[in-house]
């Protein structure tokens, strides 16, 4: 990583809160650590613009324990220790649910992020937290996409933020201006150290398949993501029946 990449990668980030009013005064942040890079690096970020910015809002890390085996939480714990944060820990019965009966149901991975999200609005709303974090970028809104249109015939996709205003309480994606490399580089300077992803179906998964189309595509259009961020953000929708 370059020596002002620190910088650059952090602007982006605030481009992003600037762009879609993520965080407002007196903010507390809900931030969901799933223990994997993305969500590592995203804690990192948000308590760096917390510690060095004009921003003022609070963290609290929450790590939704979907029940399967063998999780080491070592790491995100230290982590949290680290930064000053403080972490909480939620059990679900998300596993029992995508494997009802020692079956796998279909499209699991769906379910399994509606059950997380509902878990994370319970949470946050318990525990007085207006924003809730979550660490997708710029490769997470690519996949998504592409796998709407070609799995389900729709062109869409998850937005910055998100209110749920019977709640009080939006979803905000801090990361959506930084693509997934960017976020590898971040985990390895600082050292990071991923849970590892025990979930049965990790890597089996259509949005693997689409990941992995998509990084073909990178190889000759390098500014994918840059370009469907550009239409997300600024299509109408008579742009797709030209006249």
């Amino acid at each position: 990583m370059q020596k002002n990449d620190h910088k650059w990668f952090l602007s982006k980030v605030k481009q992003a809160i600037r762009q879609y009013n993520m965080i407002e005064p007196g903010d507390r942040i809900a931030v969901a650590l799933s223990g994997g890079k993305d969500s590592l690096v995203l804690l990192w970020i948000l308590q760096q613009l917390q510690n060095y910015s004009h921003l003022d809002f609070t963290n609290h890390a929450v790590h939704i324990d979907c029940g399967w085996p063998d999780q080491d939480i070592e790491f995100m714990s230290k982590l949290c220790s680290n930064l000053s944060i403080p972490l909480a820990f939620e059990k679900s019965c998300i596993a029992q649910a995508i494997f009802p009966d020692g079956k796998l149901i279909d499209n699991p991975c769906a379910l399994c992020s509606r059950l997380r999200r509902g878990a994370l609005l319970q949470w946050a709303e318990k525990n007085g937290c207006r924003k809730i974090a979550l660490g997708h970028h710029a490769d997470d809104v690519a996949e998504t996409l592409f796998l709407n249109l070609l799995h389900g015939g729709r062109y869409e996709v998850f937005a910055p933020r998100i209110d749920y205003e019977d709640r009080g309480i939006s979803i905000i994606r801090p990361l959506v201006y930084l693509d997934e490399q960017t976020c590898i580089r971040i985990a390895e300077r600082e050292q990071m150290t991923p849970m590892k992803n025990t979930c049965p179906v990790d890597h089996q998964t259509t949005r693997q398949e689409i990941k992995e189309l998509l990084n073909s595509i990178r190889m000759q259009y390098p500014d994918l993501n840059r370009k469907i961020l550009h239409s997300l953000e600024h299509a109408e929708p008579e742009d797709f029946w030209n006249h």
